[in-house]
């Protein structure tokens, strides 16, 4: 039995029933994505959206020593989920709004920072800025019990700086928001979001843009890149996917201090795991019935599964490392009687600093 697709709120609802009585759109194109679009044929219809609230629960395996690392196929799952749900619930809005498609997809990953890592961090900060105005380690140091009591310590150190310093009250530096998530992956909550433009062809020719399921295509495409796709006589069907998280244990992380070589089987991890992530991606397109794939990009990030806070730098060496690789794309099929691909030209803007900079070179 097929799953009900992911309700959106009803909110939701009744923004996209305002926009269509009042024929109001929103868009986050630039002006000349907007002109570029309407150029080729659609006009925006307005701003769509879905997220999903996730929580994600990262079982390390015990692997025997000298067995190569392996892939997280539950957090893979989840991760994968996440971001569909919130592809689908955006889907969703673009089709009570009438729409062809989506373009100017993003995906963008909200992290909650776990509590203790958030107060590890704000610990730390504190001690660098106690030992800049003199205090000693032996007071700054407050062992494996400092989650308990170094807040009060440096509050008290807080206190006393500004009442020399002449200041009035104020919120000590380790206190201010991060200005980056504390931690990239393996903390429990995270909320994933997708955003783009909805559109729509005004004359289709009786031709559907649509894809082979029947919903509007999505695509991480520019307004100028989806032009340009446009004029080549090409369409886009979907935005296509495929992620990977693979376990690499401590011992392949390991090399010899007094030489330079190829950790192979750390090579041969990540190796395996851009191609299941790729693999994953191309079965996406075929079943969207695509010819091909643009704009792929790959994107790695590595975690070490930090549980000792007091040894937080040396981590990934002792219990390995969480890498996870991320493949997107958008897919892309000819559109029947498409004629020739328009021939690119190449044009030189005056004061453009990189023409400059090679003419100058020459002596020119």
């Amino acid at each position: 039995m097929n799953q009900a697709p992911p309700a959106i709120p009803k909110l939701a609802h009744d923004r996209i029933r305002e926009m269509k009585e009042h024929k109001l759109f929103t868009c986050d194109l630039s002006i000349n994505e907007f002109l570029l679009v309407k150029e080729a044929g659609f006009d925006p219809l307005g701003l769509v959206m879905g997220t999903s609230i996730y929580q994600i629960v990262p079982n390390i395996p015990q692997i025997p020593k000298g067995q190569p690392g392996v892939e997280l196929y539950e957090m893979t799952k989840a991760l994968y989920h996440a971001r569909d749900l919130a592809m689908t619930r955006m889907e969703q809005e673009a089709e009570e709004l009438g729409a062809d498609g989506i373009i100017g997809l993003r995906l963008v990953v909200n992290l909650d920072g776990n509590p203790q890592r958030v107060a590890w961090k704000q610990y730390r900060q504190w001690q660098t800025w106690a030992h800049g105005i003199g205090y000693p380690r032996r007071v700054t140091n407050l062992g494996n019990n400092w989650l308990a009591s170094w807040q009060q310590v440096a509050w008290s150190q807080w206190q006393g700086w500004c009442q020399q310093q002449g200041w009035a009250p104020q919120p000590p530096p380790w206190s201010q928001p991060p200005k980056e998530a504390t931690y990239g992956l393996g903390q429990n909550v995270a909320e994933f979001l997708a955003i783009g433009t909805a559109v729509k062809a005004r004359n289709s020719g009786g031709d559907s843009f649509k894809n082979v399921r029947g919903k509007p295509f999505q695509s991480d495409l520019s307004g100028q890149e989806f032009w340009m796709l446009i004029k080549a006589g090409y369409r886009p069907v979907g935005f296509v996917m495929g992620n990977c998280v693979y376990y690499v244990p401590p011992n392949l992380l390991a090399a010899p201090a007094s030489q330079s070589c190829e950790l192979s089987s750390y090579t041969h991890a990540l190796y395996d795991a851009r191609e299941l992530a790729i693999e994953r991606l191309q079965a996406e397109a075929e079943a969207l019935g695509a010819t091909g794939v643009v704009d792929v990009t790959v994107s790695e990030q590595s975690h070490a599964w930090r549980q000792n806070f007091v040894n937080i730098g040396n981590g990934a060496l002792q219990t390995g490392e969480m890498i996870e690789l991320f493949v997107i794309g958008t897919a892309v099929v000819p559109m029947p009687g498409a004629g020739e691909a328009p021939r690119a030209n190449l044009i030189h803007v005056v004061g453009d600093p990189t023409v400059s900079g090679s003419a100058e070179g020459k002596g020119e």
